[in-house]
Order: structure tokens, then C-alpha cells, then sequence
């Protein structure tokens, strides 16, 4: 076996930083002795070494020559996970498989997923562990009692919330957040006064509009806090997108589930259910999720996203010279060519059908989406 075949990812709680969205693809740096400069807990490899560059912030650049298809990197510390809804039948919600479209025959109509094998869904509820299907079964049994609501994919081109308004957005909800939170405190403790104004606050929330997408992302993401504590860490060091959200009803989509949320979750899951834990996750998955797609046909569908934390390092490239693939819950990064000690190791963030894109296309998509402009080989010939 090659060497670079018995390097599986290190536990999540060892990646304390992400790289950041970058103004250029095309970066260099000297190796040097950066322990200053970058956090410790970095993955390691024979392979390459993640530096810090002057242009485009941390990448990670060959040590050895590698060979074309060498695995590189295995990436399995999934921090969260969303299967859009109207895929929740056809994909597993463990490992993500599909069969073209095809209902899958396990499905746990409680907590809203289906399963492609009985192994699957073991894991499912090992991983989520008995407070996580609590929330699971909590969100579903609410989302089923309503009408199909706001389930759609935002539309990008909407301008997005300043980071001013962004904080009023989340100031604007604490008052009524608060009363919920003590009336769910009531329920165990019966020292404190329950008023008809508390329980106004409950139904008021529980009448508001539900997002069940964004619901998915913030139960994800808050039941990794809880599971994984230790390895919250490894979400707080990503790289941050002040201005997350893509429009102000995406905004308020997530305000909205931020009191859904506090009316319904287990106790155990309210210390944690707040607005500024769900402005993290908003803010550290917006450049670096990667999409959940089929695999069989360039992934031209999309069924969901989720964060990979040690997978965020790869710069972008038009032309890369790693090629990376989901095998499962993991990625896989494997040479697509030979590469030469020195060089930088880049993925490409394009669908397959967007790399075909012309080079004027492909910009606009990388700056509305990541939000840089590409200055990578391809890119850089006119």
C-alpha cells in the first residue's frame, strides 16, 4: 500500500483552523517556520504541510512528489449535515447514498429520514445519539403539522444583510427568546412563574413561518456542539463570513428558527440554542461547506451540504491538480495529476458543469458564491 493510503483524518477535535475565502487562487509561500503564524493542530502528512501565504491566506502545497490518483487526504470529521427536504427519501441520511431517485425502503417517518440499510440507521442514531432523535422527532412532529413552508433554495442574487442589520435582526428576537426560555426552565422547575405572556411568546413562535432546511442546518449543527464538545473548536476556527445570510428573509429564516427551536428542543439542548451559537455556524459554514451531490453523473444534482472542517484547507483552482470525491461521510483527495514538490495542492469549488463554463461565466460564479476573484493558470491566460 502507498504511504499516502494509511493517512485517514485525525479526529475532528484536532483541527483548529480552516483556511480563509480568498482574493486569489494562485498563492505562493517559502517554506518557513511558521508556528507563529499558524495554530497548532493542523493535519499532518508526509505528503504536504498547510503554510500561511501572502495573497490567499492558508493553503497547502506538496512536500514530495506525488503521483497521479496517490490519495492525499482522507477528510471524515463531518461537523454537520443538511439533506434538503424534498430529497429526505431518496437520500441516506447517514451516508448520503443514492439510487437515481428511487425511494429508499427504510424510512423513520419519526425523525423525518430514510436509511439505505438497517447498519445505516444504526449508526444515524449512535451518532445523533437518544437526545439528538429527541430533537429530530421534536422538528418533525412540527414540521409535519404544517403546510409545505418556505422549503425553496434562497435566491443569491438578493442583496445581503449588512452586518449591522444582521445584529439587529438577532437583537430584535432576544426579548421573546427570553420568555421562552424561562417557561421551558418552568417545566422542571415549578419555583418559577409561568405568565400569560410566556406562554404568548411560545405561540407566536410556533406560529411563525417554518423554514425546515434551516431548521436541519441548526439542529445539526447544535447537536455536534453537544455530542462533540471537544471538538467545537474545530468549528470556531473557520474561517468567518460576517455577512452570511444571502437575503433578509434568509435572515429572518433563521431568527424565526432560533425561537422554533427553544420551544421545542430537549432541555439538555437549550444551553446551547442560542443566537449566538447559530450566528457561528451561519458564519463559519457559509465559505466552507461542501455540497452533497449524486455521483454518478458529474453531480449534477444537489442534495444537501455539509462542513468538513480539515477538508477547507485546499485552495481553488480551474485547473487543479487534486481531484476530490465523497466516498460516503468522507472526501477523498487524490492526485489528478502528477504533482512536483514545492507546488500547491488546489481543488476546484465548481460543479462538473460549471468548470466548462467560459472563463468570464466562471468568474461571475466564483465571486457571487466564495466571493474572490480567480487568478489561477487558467484563468490567468486572456
Amino acid at each position: 500500500m502507498d504511504a499516502s493510503d494509511s493517512q485517514p483524518s485525525a479526529p475532528a477535535s484536532l483541527y483548529t483552523a480552516s483556511s480563509i475565502s480568498r482574493p486569489s487562487s494562485c498563492s505562493s509561500a517559502p517554506p518557513t517556520d511558521q508556528t507563529s503564524t499558524l495554530p497548532l493542530g493542523l493535519p499532518t502528512s508526509p505528503l504536504f504541510e498547510v503554510r500561511q501565504t501572502p495573497t490567499a491566506g492558508r493553503a497547502v502545497f506538496a512536500t514530495q512528489d506525488i503521483l497521479e490518483d496517490d490519495l492525499i487526504w482522507r477528510s471524515d470529521d463531518l461537523t454537520l449535515s443538511v439533506v434538503l427536504r424534498e430529497y429526505r427519501r431518496e437520500i441516506c441520511g447517514h451516508c448520503f447514498s443514492y439510487d437515481r431517485g428511487r425511494d429508499l425502503e427504510i424510512r423513520d417517518k419519526d425523525v423525518g429520514f430514510a436509511f439505505c440499510s438497517p447498519e445505516c440507521q444504526d449508526n444515524w442514531r449512535t451518532w445523533n445519539t437518544p437526545i439528538g432523535i429527541q430533537a429530530w422527532t421534536a422538528v418533525e412532529t412540527l414540521t409535519k403539522k404544517r403546510t409545505k413552508e418556505d422549503s425553496d433554495m434562497v435566491d443569491q442574487d438578493l442583496a445581503r444583510p449588512t452586518r449591522t442589520e444582521i445584529k439587529k435582526a438577532w437583537a430584535a428576537v432576544e426579548a421573546q427568546a427570553s420568555l421562552i426560555r424561562t417557561a421551558r426552565e418552568a417545566e422542571s422547575d415549578p419555583t418559577i412563574q409561568i405568565t400569560k405572556q410566556h406562554r404568548k411568546a411560545i405561540s407566536r413562535a410556533l406560529q411563525a413561518a417554518i423554514t425546515p432546511d434551516v431548521m436541519s442546518f441548526c439542529v445539526s449543527g447544535l447537536l455536534f456542539n453537544y455530542t462533540h464538545p471537544s471538538s467545537w473548536d474545530s468549528v470556531l476556527a473557520l474561517a468567518e463570513d460576517k455577512t452570511p445570510y444571502h437575503s433578509t428573509e434568509d435572515l429572518a429564516a433563521f431568527t424565526r428558527t432560533y425561537l422554533h427551536l427553544l420551544a421545542i428542543l430537549p432541555m439538555p439542548l437549550l444551553p446551547l440554542t442560542t443566537a449566538s451559537t447559530l450566528l457561528i455556524l451561519s458564519s463559519r459554514d457559509s465559505h466552507n461547506s461542501f455540497g452533497i451531490r449524486s455521483l454518478d453523473d458529474e453531480g449534477s444534482e444537489f442534495f444537501g451540504y455539509g462542513c468538513w472542517p480539515a477538508a477547507s484547507y485546499f485552495n481553488h483552482s480551474c485547473a487543479p491538480n487534486v481531484e476530490k470525491r465523497r466516498v460516503g461521510r468522507a472526501w477523498e483527495f487524490r492526485a489528478g495529476r502528477d504533482v512536483a514538490r514545492g507546488d500547491e495542492l488546489c481543488i476546484t469549488y465548481l460543479s462538473g458543469e460549471e468548470r466548462r463554463l467560459s472563463r468570464g461565466n466562471r468568474m461571475v460564479r466564483l465571486q457571487k458564491t466564495w466571493g474572490f476573484e480567480c487568478a489561477c493558470e487558467r484563468c490567468d491566460i486572456v
